[in-house]
């Protein structure tokens, strides 16, 4: 199994939220990170607007990498942090879809091919 405050699941669980935006539940999911966060970090953007002290744009991927970092550092140095991005990981764990599943599809030999569709769980249906 898995330690759910290993730098790894941390990202993991950090980027499924940042990708679930698009969705009512993935938006919450995103909400709830960004409100833990800034409890512990504080609150980011001042009231004049001025650049963000917290990396929380769910676009952006380097933000994304970087609120993955801190947070991993903030669980090292804190039981009750870690106990509490482990409650969010937990509660926002069915709301968010993660797959890290690699697909490698290759033609070789003398094929001769016409139209060729290559991916991952392709359903192929015929009237």
């Amino acid at each position: 199994m898995v330690d759910p405050l290993s730098l790894g699941a941390i990202t993991t669980a950090v980027t499924a939220a940042a990708g679930s935006v698009g969705t009512e539940a993935g938006r919450q999911a995103w909400g709830s990170l960004v409100a833990l966060a800034r409890r512990t970090f504080g609150r980011g953007p001042d009231d004049d607007g001025a650049t963000a002290v917290l990396p929380l744009d769910p676009g952006d991927d380097e933000q994304v990498r970087s609120l993955s970092a801190l947070l991993f550092a903030q669980a090292l140095q804190n039981p009750g942090f870690a106990a509490e991005f482990r409650a969010w990981a937990e509660g926002a764990r069915p709301h968010l879809t993660v797959d890290n599943s690699q697909v490698n599809n290759t033609v070789s030999g003398n094929a001769q091919v016409g139209n060729l569709v290559q991916g991952r769980d392709i359903t192929w249906t015929s009237n």
